[in-house]
């Protein structure tokens, strides 16, 4: 748990605009299966993690409202937030503001510590977790800032981002009630959203992707991005994704985002950051090479085609990683 003081800084951590009486913020997580990761990153299926990304994020919007209810039937105001998809008012297509930043309530709380892609981690589970936050005018006793290290600087989150959105070597800096987290530097904010949207997912150099469509490389100058975003969504390998886009787009003011959206329009392509830090290095090292000889994905014939894919050095990398999940689970 963490105070509205604690959590002065970046206007998204604020969380009087969810709650204008707001006094307190309640912080948890849902911790990801990763049985799927080494065929998810080998691009044999992506099925089992739509069904976990569906799971983690309703189970997300049904722990915050039973935890609202219960401050509500004690005769506070509480609000559940939805896990992802929400936005301010002020948020532009280049740069979705989020409600309220479920990674600043975590991290004020104790909960995380920071990670160099920009992801929190959590003992146990490193990057693999989603989060929710719990708004309230109750006054609660605030835990303090965890100060462990987790974080091995590693770098190998910088490997696995198609777009090549944050920096393998400059660092950027958030004051957070008072304290500093540094964490890898972030270039334009539309090269993480046109490849988690799934539009456009190739590699720099053209042999590996994430599940995204869109076989297209995104610009290095940035003054290129929205018109390349543009084109990307436009194409016709990209007119499928659109139906599941949209409608989370539109509802982000409704207050509830992934929560409205069914099992059917949830469609993980990349979050290639998030998953490679879900283990000890080893794993992560065997992760980020199985996603390099996994080709990339193309849509032909009404369905995801994979090509380029070394077949070979994947399915062994695969049984590798395999064998390995009884020490990460």
């Amino acid at each position: 748990m963490t105070t509205k003081e604690r959590l002065t800084g970046p206007p998204s951590a604020d969380p009087t605009y969810v709650l204008p009486s707001a006094k307190s913020v309640i912080a948890f997580n849902i911790a990801l299966d990763r049985d799927f990761t080494p065929d998810y990153f080998g691009k044999v299926s992506r099925l089992p993690f739509r069904y976990e990304m569906y799971r983690g994020y309703q189970a997300v919007g049904s722990i915050g409202k039973q935890v609202a209810d219960y401050l509500g039937s004690r005769g506070y105001q509480a609000f559940g937030c939805s896990a992802n998809g929400v936005y301010r008012k002020e948020s532009n297509p280049g740069f979705l503001i989020p409600d309220f930043s479920h990674r600043y309530a975590a991290l004020a709380s104790g909960l995380v510590v920071q990670g160099w892609s920009g992801n929190v981690l959590t003992p146990g589970l490193r990057a693999a977790a989603f989060y929710g936050s719990v708004i309230t005018d109750a006054e609660l006793e605030p835990n303090e800032p965890s100060s462990e290290d987790i974080c091995d600087k590693c770098k190998l989150c910088t490997l696995v981002c198609p777009p090549q959105f944050f920096s393998a070597k400059e660092t950027q800096t958030t004051v957070l009630g008072g304290k500093e987290y540094t964490f890898s530097l972030r270039r334009d904010h539309q090269r993480c959203g046109i490849s988690c949207s799934g539009f456009a997912g190739l590699s720099r150099d053209g042999k590996w992707g994430s599940w995204s469509t869109g076989p297209f490389c995104t610009p290095q100058n940035d003054d290129e991005l929205f018109e390349f975003n543009r084109q990307a969504m436009q194409d016709p390998q990209n007119a499928h994704l659109l139906s599941h886009i949209y409608p989370t787009i539109l509802d982000r003011n409704k207050g509830k985002g992934v929560l409205r959206r069914h099992l059917v329009d949830t469609n993980p392509t990349c979050c290639n950051c998030l998953l490679v830090c879900s283990g000890p290095r080893p794993w992560r090292e065997k992760l980020v090479k199985l996603l390099h000889v996994s080709g990339h994905v193309i849509w032909q014939d009404n369905q995801e085609v994979v090509k380029d894919r070394d077949r070979e050095k994947s399915e062994a990398l695969i049984y590798e990683l395999k064998k390995m999940l009884p020490q990460i689970r």
